[in-house]
């Protein structure tokens, strides 16, 4: 509903509005008219310049209601926006040529025994850079998905493919450092990553493995 109501042009966002305030000023005139009929069957006395007063303070309460639920309609959408923003910053970053690559050299060249990978990344520093870069990556996307930000289902669809087949590579090694330097938080926003993207493709794709293929794009 909010969502629609968004996208809605100025004008009819204007007659919305109107509509909204007439509604609440329905509203609230049954209730002063229940009211009103209510005292009279107790005996309470009344008289019309109080009703007009009742009246016209139904009018600036359905006004200000239908007012703030736009308002706060809009700014729902400036939050929307500026979380969206902050995603497309993280996304564009794992999706250039240096994470691209970085991630190539993981699927093709990382060992699946952490400790040959290790004496491997100890003798390539290309190679040990691109396996910080990637993981930094997954670090600050992780950590953005854990505020709950409002996106975060749909960025975790976006990136579920690459993230979960990059993972499958990379797990033992963090597991392996968080133990071995006795942190179990290490790159612990990365775990969470990868652990939503995990649930979502059980969830949503069906016979989701990780396959490797030769000269893949």
């Amino acid at each position: 509903m909010l969502r629609k109501i968004k996208r809605l042009p100025a004008e009819q966002l204007i007659l919305l509005v109107l509509g909204l305030s007439l509604v609440f000023l329905v509203l609230w005139l049954l209730g002063i008219g229940l009211t009103w009929g209510l005292l009279t069957l107790l005996g309470v006395q009344g008289d019309l310049w109080s009703a007009l007063e009742g009246i016209s303070s139904a009018a600036s309460f359905a006004i200000t209601i239908a007012g703030g639920l736009v308002l706060l309609v809009q700014l729902n959408e400036a939050i929307e926006s500026r979380n969206l923003d902050i995603y497309n910053d993280a996304f564009e970053r794992m999706m250039d040529d240096a994470n691209i690559e970085a991630r190539r050299w993981i699927y093709l060249n990382l060992p699946d025994d952490v400790e040959e990978g290790l004496a491997l990344l100890d003798r390539d520093p290309v190679g040990h850079t691109c396996v910080k870069r990637v993981l930094n990556s997954f670090d600050h996307l992780g950590f953005l998905l854990q505020q709950d930000w409002g996106v975060s289902e749909p960025v975790v669809k976006w990136v579920s493919p690459f993230v979960v087949k990059t993972w499958a590579k990379l797990e033992p090694y963090v597991d392996h450092e968080a133990q071995r330097r006795g942190e179990p938080d290490y790159y612990e926003a990365a775990r969470y990553l990868a652990q939503r993207c995990r649930e979502w493709r059980a969830k949503n794709v069906s016979e989701g493995k990780v396959a490797w293929v030769d000269r893949a794009m």
